[in-house]
């Protein structure tokens, strides 16, 4: 196994710091926003000075990657350039002119990497995202951050890249990337980058790349100056009128787009900045119309019509749902929930593959619709709800009585159990959709599972399913818009794929020459399928990471120390498919 004690594609001393540093800074800020896409970072620098050993060097050069993949760059990017509709775009001033071609230059770099990365046949699943460059020493130096392309695919978004030249954020995490790639570059300014602490946190970067979302999508609704708005939104939902929460819609478009129909316009309209005569006129919102905004004023009531052109991507809504939360959607689909100023993902109402899989586990002659209609229903509630599916529901009604109504077993409409999430208690359903019972509180014992941050429904679920009670699903919706399926078992998946993953690592491990990075990957894909892992498997691979180890300890100054792996007391056959 050969050492090695230097950095041959030297950029600067702190490049592999660096990128450390931004990888585990951009992995928490996706992980706050409630998106898990593995994220990845490489650094890219182009020789712009000096006499070097490589024109182009990658950090880490012991990856994936080499030089020779991202030969054409260059040659690329020239070919961006000179296609760019704004090459010819003349500006008065010299010194403008050239510094904005430069500019237009080095982002035709940043997509020609893109491309280049995308291209590998590797990387078919990952998505790229690279900054502009910053000077380092000699090194015009790009970062560039990968993702699950599956996983960004999920994410509600828009197709809209650009309206009118000005660049739109597609969703919240393309905001985020965007926002910690331009952090992350201007950090590159700092001498010995790398060397200390990622200057900005988690927080701020949401919060800008929040703002700079909401605006970018303003623009496609015709409004450009609106980078304020999401502080006004938040205050709208903040704000009570006459004690009561704010509830209603709010349809931001021209005030002449040909989809929307206005029913009253004001003579005056009201600037949004103008927070509490908007909350007032909020008021006035319902089921029948919407308050209507500009971006910049509020100048009515009135709806969307039904013939609106969705691909035009040029209405937005606002709902605000609760005191201090409201959300940004286009045609119906959320793009962002901001709860108490802090913005996330959208939850999806219900994880619909994980609810069938434990049905079949747990219920195989389930009636699969009515369980699946009655947990959907359960989802529109207003305050919280909770659906009990239990293997015995006819006894668990009796047994719960004194703290339920037991009721004559019925399948109930989705409107009507709607309905009752408005009282207290959970609504008790056998596998078969007949509900049982309603209004029900469960017993159990507290077994230290539970969670003192979550409310009563969770715990109380927690604390039945752990006592001695027939085979049950628990649904809970929380109030704070939090949902949970429960049991929380792992996933049932193909043996071989553990096993796959096992000798992926060992083989890796036990090369004559290690590629550190390979190793890395090799071991966070075991690491994710721990739960699997027999107790023999689990010393193979602790003795392979030794071994990794030890080569780390001779060649890194910087390094990860990894606990052991051990199995999971919980890991049964019946997780294998």
């Amino acid at each position: 196994m050969g050492e090695r004690l230097y950095i041959r594609q030297f950029m600067w001393a702190y490049q592999p710091h660096f990128r450390i540093l931004v990888k585990s800074r951009v992995k928490s800020t996706l992980e706050a926003i409630g998106f898990t896409g593995n994220p990845d970072v490489v650094l890219v620098g182009f020789r712009a000075a000096g006499e070097h050993e490589f024109d182009v060097c990658i950090e880490p050069e012991d990856g994936p990657y080499s030089p020779d993949d991202l030969g054409q760059v260059r040659q690329r990017a020239v070919a961006l350039y000179d296609d760019h509709p704004d090459r010819n775009m003349m500006h008065s001033v010299a010194h403008l002119h050239e510094q904005r071609h430069r500019e237009l230059r080095d982002r035709m770099r940043a997509n020609a990497l893109e491309e280049a990365f995308e291209a590998m046949p590797r990387e078919q699943g990952r998505k790229f995202f690279s900054s502009g460059s910053v000077r380092v020493d000699d090194y015009e130096v790009h970062v560039v951050i990968s993702i699950d392309k599956a996983a960004l695919g999920d994410v509600p978004q828009i197709k809209t890249e650009e309206r009118d030249r000005f660049s739109v954020h597609q969703s919240l995490v393309h905001a985020v990337i965007r926002e910690a790639l331009g952090r992350s570059a201007r950090s590159l300014f700092i001498p010995d980058a790398g060397s200390g602490l990622f200057l900005d946190g988690t927080d701020e970067i949401v919060r800008s790349a929040t703002e700079a979302m909401v605006r970018s999508m303003l623009y496609c609704a015709g409004f450009w100056f609106g980078s304020e708005n999401h502080l006004l939104l938040s205050s709208l939902s903040a704000l009570p009128y006459e004690g009561r929460p704010g509830a209603g819609r709010l349809v931001i478009a021209k005030q002449n787009h040909p989809a929307i129909e206005v029913f009253l316009r004001l003579k005056r309209p009201v600037e949004m900045r103008n927070v509490q005569a908007v909350r007032k006129l909020l008021e006035a919102s319902g089921s029948q119309s919407d308050l209507l905004s500009d971006g910049e004023s509020v100048y009515g009531l009135g709806v969307v019509k039904p013939d609106y052109d969705a691909d035009s991507e040029s209405v937005f809504a606002v709902s605000f749902t609760a005191r201090g939360v409201w959300e940004f959607s286009h045609a119906g689909e959320v793009l962002l929930t901001m709860r108490d100023g802090i913005p996330h993902l959208p939850a999806r109402v219900l994880d619909e593959e994980y609810f069938e899989d434990l049905l079949d586990r747990f219920f195989p002659e389930a009636d699969h619709d009515a369980l699946r209609e009655a947990a959907l229903a359960a989802g529109k509630h207003r305050h919280g709800a909770m659906l009990i599916i239990s293997g015995d529901a006819a006894g668990e009604a009796e047994r719960l009585s004194p703290q339920s109504w037991s009721i004559e077993p019925t399948r109930l409409t989705s409107e009507l159990l709607t309905q009752l999430t408005d009282m207290d208690g959970a609504m008790l359903v056998d596998p078969h959709g007949r509900c049982h019972a309603i209004g029900v509180i469960l017993d159990g014992t507290a077994h230290g599972r539970g969670d003192p941050a979550r409310g009563s429904r969770f715990n109380n679920a927690i604390r039945y399913l752990d006592s001695d009670r027939p085979p049950a699903i628990v649904v809970v919706y929380s109030s704070d818009g939090v949902i949970n399926i429960l049991p929380q078992l792992h996933p049932r998946i193909e043996k071989q794929i553990v096993i796959d993953a096992i000798n992926c690592y060992l083989a890796a491990a036990s090369a004559e020459s290690l590629k550190l990075k390979g190793c890395n990957e090799a071991w966070d894909a075991v690491k994710s399928l721990c739960f699997y892992l027999s107790s023999a498997q689990c010393e193979a691979l602790n003795r392979a990471r030794a071994r990794v180890d030890e080569w780390e300890e001779r060649n890194r100054t910087l390094r990860i120390i990894k606990s052991d792996l051990e199995p999971d007391p919980d890991m049964n056959d019946s997780y294998w498919l």
